[in-house]
């Protein structure tokens, strides 16, 4: 992803709904600088960013525990942290430290903004507390699987799946077995007038290949050694033709252009009067 492929509009307009207090007075090349420079600027949006998601990520991040376990407590804990979180691997070191390309860091702000803009409009319903959002999300997300699986048990193929019938015949010969809703083999003479039919559409088909390969010749493989001798003959003669061509270009300049440049002679009065004598 290229600089001017990222919508930089879009990124400060999600964080100013969020509040974000690193970005006021900020031009494009200095959000820039914020979001993809390694440094200590970038650490510090980078966790105020994680911590937007969950109320419990600064305890997390300023835990002695954590902090005891690790050797570099601060990438260290924003790795944890963010993994933890599901936004990046466990070993995505680059990604914290911004030493990653623009393309990857840009991916997981958006995907991380998306998440942060679902959350605040869900927050501003006045009437839940976040404990009731929770538990209205869990309602529609088990309203949803619900309803999916009513879907898939209602399907007329559904039954299918269980269904403890066992059909020998492949679905092409399904239809010969089937004669007045009673299934029933197909009769020796049915199959005979088949396998012959079957026989003259491979004939035909055989004498077709056969004319167009009579027709059109394939082509005879070549030694290596000869299409060496031609692969030099034709760089011998595009050599040529680019010399010639370059010749012809340098005549023309010389001899040519000069002539062509020139605007078309205009006749003074005498030479009117001469022309039509």
């Amino acid at each position: 992803m290229t600089e001017c492929a990222i919508d930089y509009r879009h990124f400060r307009d999600v964080l100013e709904g969020l509040g974000c207090p690193y970005i006021s007075a900020l031009d494009n090349e200095s959000l820039r600088e914020l979001l993809f420079k390694p440094g200590e600027a970038r650490l510090r949006f980078f966790t105020w960013l994680i911590s937007q998601i969950s109320r419990h990520v600064d305890t997390e991040l300023n835990s002695p525990v954590l902090t005891a376990n690790v050797k570099d407590s601060k990438i260290q804990r924003l790795l944890k942290v963010t993994s933890g979180l599901g936004l990046c691997g466990r070993n995505d070191y680059e990604l914290i430290q911004g030493n990653c390309s623009m393309k990857r860091q840009a991916r997981f702000y958006t995907h991380t903004l998306d998440l942060l803009s679902a959350k605040s409009d869900i927050a501003r319903d006045p009437t839940l507390s976040e404990d009731q959002n929770t538990t209205s999300l869990c309602n529609t997300s088990s309203r949803n699987s619900y309803t999916i699986v009513e879907e898939l048990t209602t399907s007329p193929a559904f039954k299918d799946i269980f269904s403890t019938s066992l059909n020998i015949f492949p679905p092409s010969l399904v239809c010969f077995t089937k004669t007045g809703g009673k299934k029933s083999l197909p009769s020796l003479e049915k199959l005979e007038d088949r396998g012959s039919k079957l026989e003259e559409e491979l004939a035909c088909i055989h004498e077709k290949l056969a004319a167009i390969q009579e027709k059109h010749q394939a082509f005879e493989e070549m030694d290596c050694d000869r299409l060496v001798s031609h692969r030099k003959t034709l760089t011998n003669t595009m050599t040529t033709l680019n010399q010639m061509l370059g010749s012809f270009a340098e005549c023309y300049t010389a001899e040519f252009k000069h002539w062509s440049d020139r605007p078309p002679a205009q006749l003074n009065d005498i030479g009117s009067e001469l022309s039509s004598s």
